[in-house]
Parts: structure tokens; sequence; C-alpha cells
């Protein structure tokens, strides 16, 4: 039964080649989404994961933004070269996942149960990637091209977007995944020795 979840995570790989189209309808995606959300898990089910899809002018806004901010902290020379490159991709996607962890939730928690409190902060971590790759996952079952990126993303920048509602100040910025029909398939991907990273102790 498991060989099928495990084809899919086989599936998922950074693909940075993308379009500025999408196979897959809007109402798709967004079901995707919502789904993930429900049902992916979260310490003490407290439920602090927060996404928002956006997709043609205002991702085009967003990859503007998160470019004008974090360009101008990489040294000039090739390494700027190389990472300009990898930002106009993303910017030319057909949309991006905005992954956020709801902070106030995650302080009331912590407020009421401070025995937790040096554990939780990584435990709502571990929620938020299984929610990356999820949502990941189900993204490149579709066909979908896609990268994970951890921008800077500041509550202006946010803001610039005109989203047409409130997005809380609470919401903290845990990544973003550009997406896009695939332009090209992904490199090869390469593995060190699986012996070397899984151990079997047995009594």
């Amino acid at each position: 039964m498991s060989a099928s979840y495990l084809d899919a995570i086989t599936v998922r790989r950074s693909n940075y080649a993308l379009t500025n189209k999408s196979s897959v309808s809007d109402e798709k995606l967004q079901n995707i989404i919502k789904h993930a959300v429900k049902h992916c898990p979260t310490p003490f089910n407290s439920q602090t994961s927060r996404v928002i899809l956006v997709t043609g002018a205002t991702h085009i806004k967003l990859w503007e933004a998160v470019i004008g901010a974090l360009l101008p902290m990489i040294p000039e020379g090739n390494t700027w070269t190389h990472f300009a490159g990898l930002l106009d991709l993303h910017k030319g996607g057909y949309g991006s996942v905005m992954f956020f962890e709801d902070q106030a939730i995650v302080d009331g928690i912590i407020q009421k149960q401070p025995f937790v409190a040096n554990q939780f902060p990584d435990w709502n971590k571990n929620a938020a990637g299984i929610l990356h790759a999820t949502i990941w996952t189900a993204f490149s079952l579709e066909g979908l091209a896609a990268t994970l990126q951890h921008p800077p993303l500041t509550a202006e920048m946010i803001a610039g977007l005109n989203l047409g509602f409130d997005v809380p100040s609470t919401w903290k910025s845990t990544a973003i995944l550009p997406f896009g029909d695939p332009a090209a398939p992904p490199k090869e991907k390469t593995f060190s020795p699986v012996e070397d990273r899984f151990k079997v102790a047995k009594s």
C-alpha cells in the first residue's frame, strides 16, 4: 500500500524550468491546497499553517518585490548573476504558493504550556515542512514543475501586493513555492549512499 506514496515522493523534484502556463485549473490548484491545509498534521492539532495562492500579475509583483529586496544583499559577480537568473525563473512561472505559520497561535500555546517552550517552535517547523512537501508533491503528480524557496518576505512586501484582504502581522513566512508547466525536465539528481544515512538497531 505504501508503494504509491513512495512513488509520489520520487516524482517530486526541484525543477526551475517554469513556464507562465498551468495545465491544472485554478479550481483544482485551490482544492489541492485546501485539502493539504486541512489534513496535514500540526503539533497539538494547533492548525497554525496559513497559505495564499497567487497567480498572474500578483505572482509577478511578488517576485519583483523579492528581487528588489534580495539582489542588493548579494555581492556583484558570478554569484549575483546566478541568483538573478534563478529569481527570474521563479518570476516566469504561472503562480506561487505562499506559506505562513501564525505566530500568535504558536505563542499562545507556549504561554499555556510553558514546559514545551523550547521544543514547540521546532515541532511547528516540522509541521510547516510537511505541508510544503505535501503540496509540492501533489503539484508534481499533476505534472507541474516547482521549487521551494525561502526569500525574505516582509509585511511591507506583502502589503504591496494589494491582495484584496489583510494578511495579519502574526503570519510568519516560511516558504514560497513558484510553479508552472515545465519548460524542460528536471536535472538529474545524485544521491549519497543511503547506508550512510540510515541505520538499524536490533535487540
